[in-house]
């Protein structure tokens, strides 16, 4: 289990998170439990308290601490304390609610309180609070508490709430959730993606009530940025009374007729309305052409098996027909007008892509022995037919022969594309293509093979051969995109909580190798659940690699000595520097130069 500590998010990570938090209670505390994720560095930052004195008042010689340790945070004796008037206030619970024996997760369950549950604190200690619940008297913990509606005689201080005399537009920096109420708890809506004007309504503490398009809803100011005034609209004149302005009425998306060709970068969803709010349709498999007729924004409207809806851009690539250096095209093609020779696929299964490039998207692909119809050759690549479109191949795996004598050849050489095939469990590497012969070695569970040719029932390694029946193919997309898609799942669940052991967005959020088990399986790798330390140590994702190593999008990035010894923590570079991962204080983003923390744990790396 890979309970993150000490995870340092950056500013603008901090800023959102921070002002959510109900530090109240843990600073007005004289005692600190130790959870899950916790350090004495993140204490003593929690607390305001210098480490040395945490280390000093607790007679600790090192940094090792331990789940459900209770810290004093000052040189006086911790103690228990009546509630105060604003804890006796009613306090509701945000989520299915542990009612422990004591002060702390070690000690035992006595029930579970559901989520939407009233209750009066009695006693605090430190960041727990004693309630009393169907009759049993027990601990819970304050960050899973809110206040419950205030009384008239003694109303709650509010958050300021700021109305703008006239609507005004700010611009979202990443992908953003849309949120029904102010809460990173609350149902999302929709996300609202990187870059688009929204029209502010209301600012109601570090949350902000905006419009966009139909909806509204609450997003955290911290991703959001005061868009370009307008230079068309003069400042008024400093003699002119001020006089009030209707709030302005929130730019409309326009839908824009279009017809242009695309191929899904992953498994795509297709939804009523342009917005992950509105209703599935259906879903349209990697690697699928569709050609869209509406834009609206960032979606665009197709039509796949009979069924019309919207799909985001951010999945779809768009074709082309076009050769990147064309030359003067063959003499017809290979198949009819070319009379010398036949261009046979020399390689088991070979990518067909939508343009000259091995970073374009996989519309298809082509099996050994299959005759290709070319229509030309450019810079180490066929343009070839395909269904009723063109694609371009490798070159390299295609062989010329005498026309006519194209046949299935019993046996492959050549290449695939490197970490699309894997073993789900340990199988025999052996001397020759048979079941009989001499076993030379052995597949790793979870191993990545680097497949280079097949018979009609094994796949040939440089080690030997394996049988067809232990081997899975990924499917059928490259490494890379395979990578990328990775990064697309994860970035669907930026801002959910970070939750123990989770490795299912159904549990309200992950753990961080629960976040690379389910990435990699929503991606088409089958890989199992494990921890950090196996995901580093174990064959998964191919070699280990060092620090020194320039990652790039899609590769694995480690940690170690985090809150235990040894690798402890993972997430999945987005670029050369930036990581997206599930930390103590939720999914989000950290950028490795500019923070020490992560610098000094850095381990290295994996290309899956």
């Amino acid at each position: 289990m890979d309970h993150k500590s000490g995870l340092m998010y950056s500013f603008a990570a901090i800023a959102a998170v921070t002002v959510l938090a109900q530090a109240d209670d843990a600073s007005a505390a004289s005692t600190h439990t130790v959870r899950a994720g916790d350090t004495l560095w993140s204490i003593s930052q929690q607390h305001n308290v210098p480490l040395s004195t945490l280390k000093s008042v607790n007679n600790l010689s090192s940094d090792r601490i331990a789940i459900g340790q209770t810290l004093k945070l000052s040189s006086s004796p911790a103690t228990l304390t009546a509630a105060s008037t604003t804890t006796q206030a009613k306090r509701t619970t945000t989520a299915n609610l542990n009612l422990r024996s004591g002060a702390g997760t070690t000690h035992s369950i006595l029930l579970s309180i559901p989520k939407g549950q009233t209750l009066t604190p009695l006693k605090t200690s430190g960041v727990w609070s004693q309630v009393t619940y169907n009759g049993k008297t027990g601990w819970v913990h304050n960050d899973f508490l809110t206040p419950a509606a205030a009384a008239p005689a003694a109303p709650k201080p509010a958050a300021p709430v700021v109305t703008p005399s006239a609507a005004t537009t700010s611009k979202t920096t990443v992908n953003l959730n849309l949120r029904a109420s102010k809460s990173t708890s609350a149902r999302v809506l929709m996300t609202i993606p990187k870059g688009q004007t929204v029209t502010v309504l209301k600012v109601e503490g570090s949350w902000s009530h905006i419009k966009y398009g139909t909806q509204t809803g609450f997003v955290a100011n911290t991703y959001l940025t005061k868009a370009a005034a307008s230079a068309s609209t003069p400042a008024p004149a400093p003699s002119a009374p001020a006089v009030p302005v209707a709030p302005a009425q929130p730019a409309q998306v326009k839908e824009e007729s279009i017809n242009v060709s695309y191929v899904t970068t992953a498994n795509l969803n297709v939804r009523q309305g342009a917005g992950t709010g509105f209703a599935l349709v259906t879903t349209i498999p990697n690697g699928t052409t569709v050609t869209a007729t509406k834009q609206n924004g960032s979606w665009v409207y197709v039509t796949y098996n009979g069924k019309s809806g919207y799909v985001s851009t951010g999945f779809l690539k768009q074709t082309t027909t076009a050769p990147s250096a064309p030359v003067a095209p063959n003499l017809g093609d290979a198949g009819a007008g070319n009379t010398e020779v036949d261009y046979v696929v020399n390689t088991p299964s070979l990518n067909v892509r939508a343009s000259a490039t091995t970073s374009s998207a996989v519309i298809g692909s082509v099996t050994a022995g299959q005759t290709l119809r070319v229509v030309q050759t450019s810079n180490g690549w066929h343009q070839i037919y395909i269904g009723n479109t063109t694609g371009f191949v490798s070159a390299s795996f295609v062989k010329q022969v005498p026309k006519g004598m194209a046949a299935t050849p019993t046996w492959v050489s050549g290449s695939f594309d490197s970490h699309t095939f894997f073993t789900a469990s340990p199988a025999a590497i052996r001397a020759q293509a048979s079941d009989t012969s001499a076993i030379v070695g052995s597949t790793l569970r979870g191993g990545l093979l680097n497949v280079i040719g097949e018979t009609a029932t094994h796949y040939r390694l440089a080690e030997g051969f394996v049988s067809k029946t232990f081997v899975t193919q990924v499917n059928g997309q490259s490494a890379q995109a395979t990578r990328l898609a990775t990064i697309a799942v994860a970035q669907r669940f930026v801002g959910t909580p970070y939750v123990w052991a989770s490795s299912s967005p159904v549990n309200g959020g992950f753990d961080c190798s629960g976040l690379i088990f389910y990435a990699f399986n929503q991606a088409g790798v089958n890989i199992p659940r494990t921890n950090v330390a196996n995901y580093w140590g174990g064959a998964y994702f191919g070699p280990q690699l060092p620090k020194s190593f320039k990652p790039q999008a899609g590769d694995l990035v480690f940690f170690e000595n985090t809150y235990t010894a040894g690798p402890s923590h993972m997430g999945i570079m987005i670029n050369a520097d930036t990581f997206i991962h599930a930390g103590t204080s939720g999914l989000g983003y950290n950028q490795i130069s500019k923070e020490p923390y992560w610098q000094s744990r850095l381990i290295g790396y994996k290309r899956p």
